[in-house]
């Protein structure tokens, strides 16, 4: 599934890895890294950068082969009970 073809209108997906293994807290988000998100029955992969705001982290997702400055911006938030949820950009 190319990441284009997330639902970006959609609910929330579960994060299952970050840099490959299961994330342990919302601060495994910050920097450089990789994530890999499941919902709708499918899995992504997003390559990018986070920064901690607050309790949430905003992922710059980079594009790969991209020359554009525009880059979409995921929500990861901590659900309180182990588990790392992702809000998708908002397509406008």
């Amino acid at each position: 599934m190319a990441d284009d073809e997330l639902d970006a209108a959609g609910p929330q997906y579960r994060v299952t890895q970050v840099a490959g293994h299961r994330p342990t807290g919302i601060d495994d988000f910050v920097g450089a890294t990789t994530v890999t998100v499941e919902g709708h029955g499918h899995e992504s992969r997003l390559i990018g950068a986070g920064t901690k705001d607050d309790h949430t982290v905003l992922f710059h997702q980079k594009e790969a082969g991209s020359a554009t400055d525009v880059e979409p911006v995921w929500t990861f938030t901590d659900s309180g009970d182990g588990d790392i949820t992702a809000t998708p950009p908002t397509v406008v």
